[in-house]
């Protein structure tokens, strides 16, 4: 009786082995899909911290929103202060080695600015995105858009304002249209330049950007 006992404890502790072994192995292939995702954030001055501390940024701020609502992204923040499209276009080979499974491209400000040819912009940029697909086919690119005061130079701002929906129409690329909105001209959300944002200003790009994102489709858990 004694001997039966023992057999019956001993295939148990077998029985319960295997089941923990299995379980264990389960678990560690479903932990080894979990694979962290890449948003590239490229853009100048704006897309930086300028005169304020980094993860005062919009990519730290959506970062966060991201990692509170369980989405698995790590948001890299490429910026470089005063870049034009073209400048863009001259360093986008740095990004190649990069596993990006997200481009948000915003490189408009400064060429609007500086009155630059919003014909020779549409090329830089459409050279730019060329470039992305060709050597990240997988990848989404989303482009996000600024808007000149269209008192401001009227033909120009006219005719630089419509290139981001013209190049998200080509491309077939999903368009934020205003980068800046409900931030733009608010002096509370704007640092004393009025044209970088604060803290404040930031938190909400990073909200309207996030809210995008989630209503396109574009992020996924």
């Amino acid at each position: 009786m004694i001997k039966k006992i023992f057999i019956l404890l001993f295939v148990s502790m077998i029985l319960v082995s295997c089941w923990n072994a299995n379980n264990t192995s389960d678990f560690s292939e479903d932990k080894k899909e979990i694979v962290e995702k890449n948003i590239l954030a490229l853009w100048d001055s704006i897309t930086a911290w300028y005169n304020l501390d980094l993860s005062q940024a919009y990519p730290a701020q959506m970062q966060e929103l991201l990692k509170n609502d369980w989405y698995n992204y790590k948001v890299i923040n490429a910026w470089v202060s005063g870049d034009t499209s073209k400048n863009l276009l001259d360093r986008i080979e740095l990004y190649d080695d990069l596993k990006i499974d997200i481009y948000m491209l915003t490189i408009w400000w400064n060429d609007g600015l500086r009155r630059q040819s919003v014909i020779t912009m549409k090329e830089n940029i459409s050279q730019i995105i060329d470039h992305l697909e060709a050597i990240n086919p997988d990848a989404q690119i989303v482009l996000s858009g600024m808007q000149m005061p269209i008192n401001l130079w009227w033909n120009y701002s006219k005719e630089f304002n419509k290139s981001y929906w013209e190049l998200s129409e080509k491309y077939n690329l999903p368009l934020y249209a205003f980068f800046l909105e409900w931030v733009a001209k608010d002096s509370n959300l704007n640092l004393s330049d009025g044209i970088h944002p604060n803290k404040a200003g930031y938190k909400i790009i990073a909200e309207n950007l996030y809210e995008f994102l989630e209503d396109e489709d574009i992020i996924q858990k």
